[in-house]
């Protein structure tokens, strides 16, 4: 499985404290999709109409609507802005499945530009109406080491007027990256001279909200977690045979899981000293397992500062590596146990806000997604 990373850039238009253009990525396993939404004009009242844009066609994208079906839709009901004073935003919308094909609908957007063994080009769409509106779609394959560049009309219309009847244009685009790969920059550092050519051949200013994606795929940093047992003791082998198939990193997290893994496949299995480190949950050596922990505490210790700065924390808490090592992933596949610990529903944990187990992964998986990471949860 690869990964799509996104990257972005955005320059407000000179003057303006808000930016119009808005951006959205969500990633699911049927593949992950990019909006990046243009609203009409400038500040607080472009930004509403970007951000309306894009949460409409996510909500219709997470209702079980087809990309193709959900930008029909929402550039189909942009008409009415054309005769009455209603929001209105262009947009580019990018979904990669699984096997790296992608497809773009642009409407009144600029074409997207694929960027492939340092040479750039402009996608070519397909034309045809919505309505009274007309979209184009583009498709083709991202393949690992290339680049697929989705941008607002501030980037294409840069130098309008200045030397650029209609602007830079995406073929403008395209020619500048050409040669600015012959100089051995990274994609950010690129982005960068992107951005900054807009401002220079516009007399050193910003003319338009600014907005620069890249999506590329990469091998992914994959991680692997387990915790709770499954809801049929019959199930014990399979679930923990979980771990010998997962790809990189892996974590068993809860002392029944933990007991269940190592009898099962036959592994090694001991307690690891505190190190007189009172406050850090109950660790455990298991053959094979990067990280093997208590379940309910850790996991609300984890929720509680995953994402935040975690210098502070204790050097050899389980509690930090568990966290460094989800903030590492770029893909979690967690596996729940659908069996019932009586204990945690105990009013106790309650008292001290210990949340059940499916509580706080569901929370953890939450607040993963909105890092930017990949979260596949399976319960057994």
């Amino acid at each position: 499985m690869n990964y799509v990373a996104d990257l972005l850039i955005q320059k407000n238009k000179t003057g303006h404290m808000v930016c119009g253009d808005y951006s959205v990525c969500e990633r699911t396993p049927n593949g992950t999709y990019f909006i990046v939404c243009d609203g009409v004009g400038s500040g607080i009242y472009a930004n509403i109409a970007a951000i309306t844009c894009a949460q409409r066609i996510l909500e219709h994208l997470r209702l079980g609507t087809s990309l193709r079906k959900s930008c029909e839709m929402v550039a189909s009901s942009m008409h009415r802005a054309r005769m009455e004073k209603v929001p209105f935003a262009a947009f580019s919308a990018a979904m990669i499945g699984p096997d790296n094909h992608f497809t773009v609908y642009t409407y009144e957007a600029p074409n997207p530009v694929y960027v492939q063994s340092g040479r750039a080009t402009v996608l070519v769409p397909r034309m045809y109406t919505a309505g009274y509106e007309v979209i184009g779609e583009h498709m083709g394959k991202l393949r690992l080491g290339d680049y697929l560049l989705l941008m607002s009309d501030g980037v294409t219309q840069a130098g309008m007027g200045r030397g650029y009847l209609s602007g830079i244009g995406s073929e403008g685009i395209a020619d500048f990256i050409t040669r600015a790969f012959r100089t051995n920059d990274d994609i950010e550092t690129l982005m960068e001279k992107i951005i900054e050519n807009c401002a220079e051949i516009n007399g050193g200013k910003y003319e338009d909200d600014t907005t620069l994606a890249i999506l590329h795929a990469r091998v992914p940093i994959e991680l692997t977690m387990l915790t709770g047992p499954p809801s049929d003791k019959n199930m014990d082998y399979e679930y923990a045979n979980i771990v010998s198939e997962a790809v990189g990193r892996i974590i068993v997290c809860g002392s029944t899981t933990m007991h269940i893994v190592a009898r099962e496949l036959n592994l090694a299995f001991e307690p690891l000293p505190n190190k007189n480190n009172p406050s850090a949950p109950p660790e455990f050596f298991i053959e094979g397992i990067d990280l093997a922990t208590e379940g309910a505490i850790t996991l609300n210790q984890v929720y509680n500062v995953l994402g935040d700065e975690l210098l502070d924390l204790e050097r050899d808490s389980s509690v930090k590596r568990m966290c460094m090592m989800l903030q590492e992933a770029d893909i979690v596949h967690m596996h729940i146990g659908n069996a019932v610990n009586d204990a945690h529903e105990n009013l106790l944990f309650k008292q001290v806000g210990v949340r059940v187990r499916k509580t706080i992964i569901g929370l953890i998986a939450d607040k993963l997604r909105q890092m930017g990471k990949l979260v596949i949860e399976t319960y057994h």
